[in-house]
């Protein structure tokens, strides 16, 4: 099919895609895997899926989500915008990783984590624990609320 394209270039580059344009399954043995379809693939390519797929793999069972396509955005729009005349190429590269960025990847990581943990839990303990996140949670949206009041 004509998709089958899109669909492998989505299953190998792009994480956070759970639906394959041509009804594809995300499977790579599956029977309706858009590899399959495949006739050839570019060289240039192999080794960027295969660590994608790697990649992909490790932040799955870590519970984070990671996408090489959203990864790559940032960089790809620098180099349209320079060759279209639009932004100097010097812009991504002073871009340092910050702690901000971090914090938020290992907060990802932490919930995805805990999920997992939830879930093994006995049904008993984790109706306590669920009781017990949302009294904070309620806590939590009280204090944002009552600091964001304006006087009157």
């Amino acid at each position: 099919q004509d998709e089958a394209a899109a669909a492998v270039a989505m299953w190998l580059f792009d994480g956070s895609t759970e639906v394959l344009p041509g009804g594809y399954d995300t499977g790579e043995l599956s029977p309706n895997s858009p590899v399959k379809e495949l006739k050839s693939f570019p060289q240039d390519l192999v080794l960027v899926g295969r660590s994608s797929i790697l990649i992909k793999g490790i932040s799955n069972r870590l519970g984070i989500p990671w996408s090489l396509a959203k990864e790559w955005a940032p960089i790809a729009r620098d180099v349209l915008n320079a060759n279209s005349g639009q932004v100097d190429m010097t812009s991504s590269v002073d871009k340092r990783v910050r702690f901000r960025t971090v914090l938020s990847t290992f907060k990802q990581w932490a919930r995805g984590r805990a999920n997992h943990v939830g879930k093994s839990l006995p049904s008993p303990v984790r109706s306590q624990v669920t009781r017990l996140i949302i009294k904070m949670e309620e806590r939590k949206s009280r204090r944002n609320l009552t600091r964001h009041v304006p006087p009157k």
